[in-house]
């Protein structure tokens, strides 16, 4: 009997079939059983891979719910096949080569090992420690510079006095395009990797815990001799007062990196927190008003199941889970909204008393910076504050 090809709808402007209008056959399903059963890969270690929840490739497998256009191209790459053959052709009768076969008993071995990082995790929460730590770098020592040439400049050449500011303006430059590089890269991650599963050992954990304690003494003792140095030059001209705060400056810029690269490093253990941060995010959105906006009925006629599942990091798309994470994320844009607000505030009256301290002659001092630490303290304390007492689950 001859076979009749099935019809399958294509999308608009492109030979790729749409998931969105209309599923593809059996054959997906067949396919990808089959190349995960040929590269002995669990359901896991595929979910891994492609930034999704077990429970997604659970429901592709059972045909209740078709990854999105990105998933797919993953699965290609994983598994070296075409998006024609992967999604319309039947790969079930397929031999498998010698490196398939090699990358297959990579997989066994592995699948029988601790987890492994897949996505790249540790290096991309690396890369990100070590470009916040040198921008919040950057923009310190661009402040001590200030002090140290404005402080040259009056003592020597008073028309020199406005080009310290190049090296302030300078330093806000680098720091902050290195900290909105970082900020841009991260984000990135983090939507094509919603959810990583711990892979550290406790080695990995007792030597980042040792370098977290090492740079946060070494933070410490470095802020503490600038203010000590600072203290022991009140006796002097006013000149070395200025340069020694300078010079406290810039231990405070060299303190303050280690204890950033030192926090970062440690908190990237902490995986659960970068899982959770994915619905922080959302919340933080545009999408996130969206859903909070929305009841059920609505978002499933904007979105799939498998979108919503995602989105969400819900298991299913039922009604109570969709509502449950609604709650959620409004309650998070609240605790965001806010702390934006107490800082705003904080930040504010901090500028003010700076610039009172720095431009008014009767309350000028060489310490007018402290408005701005304090200020940055207060936000820290108010932050803590709200995420202590506003709460992220909703009553039951």
């Amino acid at each position: 009997m001859a076979r009749v090809p099935s019809r399958r709808p294509k999308a608009q402007g492109s030979g790729l079939p749409s998931f969105r209008e209309s599923r593809p056959t059996m054959s997906f399903r067949d396919n990808l059983q089959h190349l995960r059963a040929t590269h002995a890969m669990t359901q896991e270690q595929l979910a891994l891979m492609l930034g999704v929840s077990r429970q997604s490739v659970t429901k592709w497998e059972a045909e209740k719910s078709y990854p999105e256009m990105d998933k797919l191209l993953k699965l290609c790459q994983i598994f070296d096949v075409t998006l024609d053959d992967l999604v319309q052709g039947d790969l079930t009768t397929s031999v498998p080569t010698a490196a398939v076969q090699a990358r297959a008993a990579i997989l066994r071995e592995a699948a029988g090992g601790p987890p492994q990082d897949v996505c790249g995790y540790d290096e991309h929460m690396r890369a990100f420690a070590w470009k916040i730590a040198w921008g919040v770098f950057a923009i310190l020592i661009g402040v001590a510079l200030l002090m140290a040439v404005a402080g040259w400049a009056e003592a020597t050449a008073p028309s020199l006095a406005g080009a310290s500011l190049i090296p302030l303006f300078a330093g806000i430059a680098v720091g902050l395009g290195l900290i909105v590089t970082a900020a841009f890269q991260h984000t990135e991650f983090q939507r094509s990797h919603p959810f990583i599963q711990d892979f550290y050992t406790v080695e990995d954990r007792q030597r980042t815990q040792r370098l977290f304690a090492w740079l946060l003494v070494a933070g410490i003792a470095l802020v503490f001799t600038g203010i000590v140095l600072t203290a022991l030059t009140d006796s002097l001209s006013e000149f070395v007062q200025t340069e020694a705060a300078a010079l406290m400056m810039g231990l405070i810029a060299v303190g303050v990196w280690c204890i950033v690269y030192g926090s970062m490093m440690l908190g990237r253990l902490n995986i659960a927190n970068y899982n959770d941060a994915r619905e922080q995010a959302i919340a933080e959105s545009d999408e996130g008003k969206v859903i909070v906006n929305s009841d059920a009925a609505a978002l499933r006629a904007m979105y799939t199941d498998e979108q919503i599942c995602a989105l969400l990091g819900v298991p299913e798309a039922s009604d109570e889970e969709i509502e449950r994470a609604r709650a959620r994320i409004e309650r998070k844009r609240r605790k965001d909204q806010l702390t934006s607000g107490l800082c705003a505030c904080i930040m504010i009256v901090a500028t003010i008393a700076g610039l009172v301290m720095l431009f008014v002659p009767e309350y000028e001092t060489p310490y007018f910076w402290l408005a701005w630490a304090i200020g940055g303290l207060l936000c820290a304390v108010a932050a803590i504050a709200v995420g202590s007492f506003v709460k992220d689950q909703p009553s039951r």
